[in-house]
């Protein structure tokens, strides 16, 4: 580590000990909170770029002038507002299908409900509903490292459009679904009698929670190639925009779009609910479900004419990718990245599986089903401000201040509904206040940056795979919550919730202050870091098609080298000629 402390960090990529050059010593931690969050900060007027010393800037300004020259990629360049449009509506159609995510996520709850209601205790009573409740998050594990690696690759294209046919075609069979033997309603001659209450229930074979299982993993599987997929292209494409631009953008196209969604969810099941009404409460999942398909579909089409981004064309790998390499310099940040996103999962994952409690509290065990969607539609609005507003505020104040700042009030709150739920038990106003705000700053600090830190803190050519296993550490808090939360709040009550969610918000706050690098300096410079970390590490670079453009150009300057001498002969021997003629004619 004495390296890390003598040795700035534009040099430790190429500074043994490499593997330590996100590791900051204990002499640089806070000077680092103020160093790197200074350049994070953008305000209003400034262009985004800061640089720590003249070497950085001229280092930038170098590496931009041979990208221009050697691949004629422009990282970005002064737009008319057409193109400026048209890279927007690009970004969107690349990333906002996440959309489909948070519609889907939000929807399991309306399929879980509507399975209750229609087959009673065969459902609740059996392994099939925690089976069913899970098993999408497996299969989204599954498809981050799956199409993580592909995405890198085939190319992020590809993996979304694949992502996008998995999900409707999952979606409107789960909307359908059927097996033989089981019965959309009971019989006079066959049902299906609830011991406890004698309601008679249709009939459900052991196939047909298999089949909705098995369905919920493939939806899964087609929603985690967005991910990595999706986020990454719209990583790419943003480089055409200004530095202090992509921040704003990629926020509302990857946890926003899904924050959007999520709240899409409850509106329409909210729709459809107060059409059905609690008696025909069995074909509003359905419904629910069938309309999800229409998301994926609609982003379909329009990926069908977005190409892949010029930035990750030219800076991609032709074969075999060297992972153990990349973890080498990329390990810390996978793991720090991947598990302050498991802290926020888990929190976010946890509060959803407590909030019928909370809604006890609020409205009773006696209210009906619309109101219940009523209510939940108002929270997720809270959602839905912080996603919005922490993208303008991030894009100004800088990513680490924010989630420091906004994650310390999180905290601050959550501590302040733990010591006093019992008395706001009574005061259902001052609650969902407080409540609300607590929710708006988990989005504003967590819920927006993760996906910011994950998708700008790593090289082009393996920023799918990095932000696979970055997702996949998220995803496990999310498994685990499921089962932790409800046992907490057995034995601690609903408040024990609440210290849980501002613990983790406060430590994860903490820890976003000492992460590397990560303004938009660094990030323009990182593929060229890595590059010269490559050849340093011995790796044949001739495998990165930037190495084909920078041999294309070495052979035109040779080409033109040797035009230029051939024309140089030309003339000498045309005025050779002419002093003959001029002799002669003497």
């Amino acid at each position: 580590m004495s390296a890390t402390k003598r040795v700035p960090f534009s040099k430790r990529h190429v500074t043994e000990p490499r593997w330590a050059r996100d590791i900051p010593s204990p002499t640089e931690m806070f000077k680092n909170i103020f160093v790197y969050g200074n350049k994070e900060v953008a305000w209003f007027k400034t262009d985004g770029n800061k640089f720590e010393s003249p070497e950085e800037k001229e280092e930038l300004q170098a590496a931009l002038q041979q990208k221009k020259d050697v691949t004629e990629e422009v990282e970005y360049v002064e737009m008319t507002k057409k193109e400026k449009r048209k890279t927007i509506i690009e970004m969107f159609f690349a990333c906002c299908c996440l959309t489909a995510e948070g519609y889907v996520g939000s929807v399991t709850n309306t399929i879980n409900s509507g399975l209750k209601y229609t087959y009673g205790a065969q459902y609740y009573d059996s392994v099939a509903i925690s089976n069913i409740s899970s098993i999408s998050a497996a299969g989204m594990i599954v498809s981050f490292l799956l199409f993580g690696f592909l995405s890198d690759r085939i190319g992020r294209k590809k993996v979304t459009l694949a992502g996008n046919v998995i999900m409707i075609i999952s979606l409107l069979l789960l909307s359908g679904a059927i097996t033989k033997g089981t019965q959309f309603e009971a019989t006079a001659d066959r049902y299906y009698k609830d011991k406890s209450t004698g309601k008679h229930y249709p009939i459900a074979t052991e196939s047909f929670w298999s089949y909705i299982t098995f369905l919920r993993f493939m939806i899964g599987m087609g929603m985690g190639a967005e991910y990595p997929g999706a986020t990454a292209w719209a990583a790419d494409l943003a480089k055409k925009l200004k530095p202090k631009q992509r921040i704003k953008w990629i926020i509302l196209f990857s946890s926003a779009a899904i924050t959007t969604g999520y709240t899409l969810g409850v509106v329409v099941a909210l729709i459809v609910v107060t059409i059905c009404g609690d008696s025909h409460y069995q074909y509003a999942w359905r419904w629910t479900v069938g309309f999800g398909a229409i998301l994926p579909t609609f982003f379909l089409v329009g990926r069908l004419r977005v190409k892949e981004a010029e930035s990750f064309e030219k800076n991609r790998f032709k074969t075999g990718i060297p992972y153990l390499v990349t973890l080498k310099l990329y390990w810390f940040r996978v793991l720090f990245f991947g598990l302050s996103w498991f802290c926020y999962d888990m929190f976010t994952s946890g509060f959803s599986s407590v909030r019928t409690i909370i809604f006890e509290l609020i409205l009773g065990s006696s209210a009906s089903k619309k109101t219940v969607w009523e209510w939940t539609l108002l929270f997720q609005c809270f959602y839905l401000v912080g996603a919005f507003a922490g993208s303008q505020v991030a894009a100004r104040c800088g990513i680490r201040y924010v989630c420091f700042i906004a994650t310390m009030i999180q905290g601050v709150i959550g501590l302040v509904l733990y010591f006093c739920l019992p008395s706001l038990k009574h005061n259902i106003g001052v609650f969902t206040l407080l409540y609300g705000l607590f929710v708006v700053f988990s989005n504003i600090g967590f819920g927006n940056n993760v996906f910011m830190f994950c998708s700008a803190g790593f090289a082009t050519p393996v920023r799918g795979l990095m932000f696979g296993l970055c997702s996949t550490i998220a995803k496990i808090g999310s498994l685990s919550s499921g089962y932790i939360i409800p046992k907490l709040v057995t034995h601690g009550g609903t408040r024990s919730a609440f210290l849980l969610g501002a613990i983790f918000a406060m430590c994860a706050g903490v820890g976003f202050l000492f992460v590397p690098p990560l303004d938009q300096v660094t990030q323009q410079l990182e593929d060229k870091r890595f590059i010269e970390y490559l050849i340093v590490e011995n790796y044949d670079i001739s495998e990165l098609t930037a190495f084909d453009y920078m041999q294309n150009k070495e052979e035109d300057e040779t080409d033109s080298r040797n035009g230029d001498v051939d024309n140089e002969s030309s003339e000498l021997e045309n005025k050779k000629d002419g002093l003959k003629v001029k002799t002669y004619d003497v």
